[in-house]
């Protein structure tokens, strides 16, 4: 019986760490979105590939904050006490990831002369 609590613990723990995983790989492609979508701005590109970027970053938002909510019920399963801790994470870290990525596309410009 305690090979099998043993089993289960080891599978809520890689799926954790897979689920940690996509979560940086989703936030990592809401800063480049963002990154992206400040260039275009920069540029004066097109209205219409602003508005497919904005859409998909709304995509990457909201996937982020689902695998957030998922990586909090499994934390929940081992301590209540870290309760949508990473739920809270995602949305201070998703929301201003414009602001950020715009902050470093121009601090980037500013270094490299574009």
């Amino acid at each position: 019986m305690e090979k099998r609590f043993a089993v289960a613990s080891y599978q809520v723990e890689q799926t954790k760490e897979l689920l940690l995983k996509v979560w940086t790989v989703l936030l990592l492609s809401l800063y480049g979105v963002g990154f992206l979508h400040e260039k275009m701005l920069m540029q004066k590109t097109v209205e219409a590939t602003t508005d497919v970027l904005l859409d998909i970053a709304k995509l990457f938002f909201f996937a982020l904050m689902f695998v957030s909510f998922l990586i909090d019920i499994l934390e929940m399963r081992e301590n209540k006490d870290k309760a949508y801790r990473f739920l809270l994470l995602s949305l201070i870290l998703g929301g201003l990831s414009a602001t950020f990525s715009a902050m470093q596309y121009h601090a980037l410009a500013l270094v490299l002369g574009g």
